[in-house]
C-alpha cells in the first residue's frame, strides 16, 4: 500500500517546487522574476509568469541574477522550425532626465588677466588687460556687471589708459521670450577728446534662440550719452546682439555687438563689438584660458582728424567663483 502511494507523493512535491527563475532587481527596489529571453546594450527582455513578456531598459536595472547559463540552442532543419510565437510585450522606459535647475538668484563672479611686456636699456613695453564680472539670475530678472581696463606703454611712454564698465538689468516675462532691459555704461579714455562718457538706455529685448548649446538674444532701445568735461549730450538709439555657442563640454565662443546711431547727426554712429573664446583648464571648469578681440569705433571725425577705431587683442586666464 505504502509503495503504491509513495510515487504519487513524490510527483506532487515536485509539482509544487518552484522552477528556477532569473531575477531582475530594478532601481528603487522592485524585483521581477521569470526567464530572460533576450539582452542588448539598451534593454533586457524577460518572460514573466503573470505580466507576460517585459522589455526593461538598462537604465532601470540595478542588478541581474540568472538561475543557470542558458543551454546552447539545438539546430533545427528549416522545414521543422516552428512558427514564431507572437507574445505581447510590455516596455518599461528609461526614467526621464530631471528638469534643469531653476536659477536661484545667487551671484557668480569672474576675474581675468592678460599681460605681455618687455624691458631693455632703451625702454620698456607693457600691455595689460584686467577684467572682472558679476552675474545673478532669478526666474524674474537678471543682473550682469562687466568691466575691463587696458594699460599700455611703448618705449617707456604711456599710450593707452582705457576703462569700460557696463551694468545690464533685464526683466523677463513668464512664458514669453520677450523681456525689458535697462543698461548703463561708463567709459574713461585718457587719449580721447571726450575723456569720459556716461550712457543710459532702455527698451525691449528678445531671446531668439535658447538651446543648451546655442543662445542668441537681441535688444533695442533709446537713450543718451553724456561726455565730460566737454558737457555734451547726445541722444542715441541702441541696437545690440549677444550670442553664446557651447562647442563642447569644455569650450565656448561668445560674441557681442552694440551700435549707437546718433539721433541728432544722421549718419554718425559708434559701435562696440567683441568675440571671446574660452576653454576650461580644470575639471571644475573654474580656471579657463581666454582669447579675444575688442573693437571700439566712432564715425565722428574731429576737424582735421581721423575716425576713431580702437582694436585690441588679448590672451590670458579667467577664474570663475
Amino acid at each position: 500500500m505504502i509503495r503504491s502511494i509513495l510515487p504519487t507523493l513524490v510527483l506532487a512535491l515536485l509539482a509544487q517546487t518552484p522552477a528556477l527563475a532569473d531575477t531582475i532587481k530594478l532601481v528603487g527596489g522592485d524585483v521581477l522574476q521569470g526567464t530572460i529571453v533576450a539582452e542588448s546594450d539598451k534593454s533586457v527582455t524577460l518572460d514573466h509568469g503573470a505580466l507576460g513578456r517585459i522589455e526593461v531598459a538598462r537604465d532601470r536595472i540595478a542588478s541581474i541574477e540568472k538561475s543557470a547559463p542558458a543551454a546552447a540552442p539545438v539546430a533545427v532543419p528549416p522545414s521543422e522550425e516552428a512558427k514564431p510565437e507572437t507574445v505581447p510585450t510590455a516596455i518599461l522606459p528609461a526614467p526621464a532626465p530631471p528638469p534643469p535647475a531653476k536659477p536661484d538668484g545667487s551671484w557668480k563672479f569672474s576675474l581675468s588677466l592678460a599681460m605681455t611686456g618687455s624691458k631693455n636699456d632703451v625702454g620698456s613695453n607693457w600691455n595689460i588687460r584686467a577684467a572682472g564680472g558679476a552675474k545673478r539670475e532669478s526666474e524674474e530678472d537678471r543682473t550682469t556687471f562687466t568691466s575691463e581696463y587696458y594699460f599700455q606703454t611703448a618705449d617707456g611712454t604711456q599710450t593707452d589708459n582705457n576703462f569700460l564698465a557696463q551694468i545690464l538689468q533685464e526683466y523677463m516675462f513668464k512664458g514669453s521670450k520677450w523681456e525689458v532691459f535697462l543698461q548703463s555704461t561708463y567709459q574713461n579714455d585718457e587719449f580721447q577728446a571726450w575723456e569720459q562718457r556716461l550712457g543710459l538706455y532702455a527698451g525691449p529685448g528678445y531671446r531668439l534662440f535658447e538651446a543648451d548649446d546655442f543662445k542668441m538674444k537681441l535688444r533695442g532701445g533709446f537713450g543718451a550719452s553724456y561726455e565730460f568735461p566737454t558737457e555734451t549730450w547726445t541722444p542715441e538709439v541702441l541696437l545690440g546682439e549677444e550670442l553664446t555657442w557651447k562647442i563642447n563640454d569644455r569650450s565656448q565662443v561668445s560674441h557681442g555687438f552694440e551700435i549707437y546711431p546718433d539721433l541728432e547727426q544722421f549718419g554718425e554712429y559708434r559701435f562696440i563689438t567683441r568675440i571671446d573664446y574660452e576653454i576650461a583648464l580644470t575639471e571644475k571648469k573654474d580656471l579657463r584660458a581666454t582669447a579675444g578681440i575688442r573693437d571700439v569705433f566712432d564715425s565722428y571725425v574731429e576737424p582735421g582728424g581721423d575716425s576713431t577705431n580702437d582694436l585690441k587683442l588679448y590672451v590670458g586666464l579667467k577664474y570663475d567663483f
